[in-house]
Formats: C-alpha cells, sequence, structure tokens
C-alpha cells in the first residue's frame, strides 16, 4: 500500500489503464488541456466568444502563467488585488486569502511586494468587458533567467498556435524520450511522466528536474505535475514526489 495525493492508500498493484478506461478520461485538445504562457497584452487581447471561454491566437484557453512586476497591491477583506506590468501591459490580479491559511502561506503572501517579479498562474476572467486574472498561485522570481525563458516559450508557443509548424526552438533528446520543444510545459511533464511507466516508482521530481535540464525550474515542474493531479492525468505512487501516468 501506497499514500496517494488525495489523502488515501492505494494498492501498488493500481493499473492505469484500467483506470483510464473506467474514468472514461478523454484528452482534451492541446490548448484547453495545458497552462498556457502568455504575455500581459495577450491576455488583455484574448476574445471571449461565449461567457466563461477565452481565446488566444484562436485557440481555446483555461489556465495561464505569466511573469510581471508587481506595480500596486490593494488589500481587500478577502482578498488581494495585484496590479502587475511586464512591459507589454498592465492587468489586476485577485488573488483569494484561504480562511484556513497556514503560517507558510502567510508568509508567502507577505513575500508579494511592490516591485518584486513574479510568476502567476491563474485563469481569466472578465467582467464588464475589463479581462482580470483569478490567481491560485503567486510567487516572488527567484532565478531571473526565469523571465526571459518565459518571454521565449511565449512567443514559441504563440507561433505554434498562430503558424503551425513553426518555433523558436528545435527537439531536445535524452536518455528516456523525445521532448517537442513547440509542445507546452505541462504536455511535456505528461509525456515525460509517460515515460517511466515500465518503472515501478514512475517519475521522480528528481529525475524530472534532471530530464528538462535547467530548462525549467522545479517549481514549474511541480505546478505541471499539480495540474495533471487535478486533471486526472497522473496519480502518486510512493509517495508526494513519484507519479504515474494514467493516460494510455
Amino acid at each position: 500500500m501506497s499514500f496517494n495525493n488525495s489523502g488515501g492508500y492505494m494498492d501498488n498493484s493500481y493499473d492505469s489503464s484500467n483506470n483510464n478506461a473506467g474514468s472514461g478520461y478523454t484528452k482534451k485538445p492541446l490548448g484547453e488541456q495545458t497552462m498556457r504562457p502568455l504575455t500581459i497584452k495577450q491576455i488583455k487581447g484574448a476574445t471571449s466568444p461565449q461567457e466563461g471561454t477565452f481565446k488566444v491566437d484562436n485557440s481555446n484557453i483555461t489556465q495561464i502563467t505569466f511573469i510581471g512586476v508587481i506595480r500596486n497591491i490593494q488589500e481587500l477583506a478577502t482578498n488581494y488585488v495585484y496590479t502587475v506590468e511586464d512591459g507589454t501591459g498592465a492587468i489586476d490580479v485577485r488573488k483569494w486569502v484561504e480562511q484556513n491559511e497556514t503560517p507558510d502561506d502567510a508568509d508567502a503572501r507577505r513575500g508579494l511586494l511592490v516591485d518584486t517579479y513574479v510568476r502567476v498562474n491563474g485563469r481569466l476572467n472578465s467582467f464588464s468587458n475589463r479581462i482580470s486574472v483569478v490567481a491560485h498561485s503567486m510567487r516572488p522570481i527567484t532565478n531571473f533567467n526565469e523571465i526571459t525563458f518565459h518571454y521565449l516559450d511565449a512567443i514559441n508557443t504563440h507561433l505554434m498556435f498562430s503558424k503551425p509548424g513553426s518555433s523558436l526552438l528545435g527537439a531536445t533528446n535524452n536518455d528516456h524520450m523525445q521532448i517537442d520543444a513547440t509542445t507546452s510545459l505541462i504536455e511535456k511533464v505528461s509525456q515525460a511522466i509517460k515515460s517511466y511507466d515500465d518503472s515501478a516508482e514512475g517519475a521522480s521530481i528528481k529525475s524530472l528536474v534532471e530530464q528538462f535540464g535547467g530548462l525549467h525550474t522545479e517549481s514549474e515542474i511541480r505546478d505541471s505535475v499539480e495540474f495533471l493531479l487535478n486533471d486526472g492525468q497522473c496519480y502518486a505512487t510512493t509517495d508526494s514526489d513519484h507519479w504515474k501516468s494514467c493516460l494510455p
């Protein structure tokens, strides 16, 4: 028996293919299942063909990620509104305060200061034709190479959707698999975890970090794994740092 991510226990003989068949999981189109890297100009230019849906480069998006500098903070009773700008524009980011906020969560929130570069992961919201972002995570940038990489990633992903076949980067080879650099990070992490199907423990966070060769930080990879866990695309095995894919 081993501990799983949802707080229960599972049999080590768990068959991911059976789970996939039983759940009726259908893989969504790339743009709808991944966290899309964007600039604020792209975010503010998103179209909303119907309430609750947004498109960038004519592709549906659900989760987004971007980097910017906090320019203003407004403290409200139940949430904070951060004005974040990245050189292409500025946008309001709303972060709700958890009712059961832990001391660690409070310390992390207090680290979000004016003039601090931050990584924002969240979803789009529109009210009175004004687009804003509801964040499910925000963290300060500690490695400034991440800023440069984010802009390259956003440009590369834009080319992938607007001009299929175009890319700033080529494919990357490693011991386990070949990762298409035009693929979004969540899709890359999903492929990487899938490549460990023959391992009893699955992919570890250490092996994933090594596999990406410094292109992505451990925090970025963990964010992607969390998305895959919540979306039912992978599950924890021996502990919270090892995962196997649920995809066929």
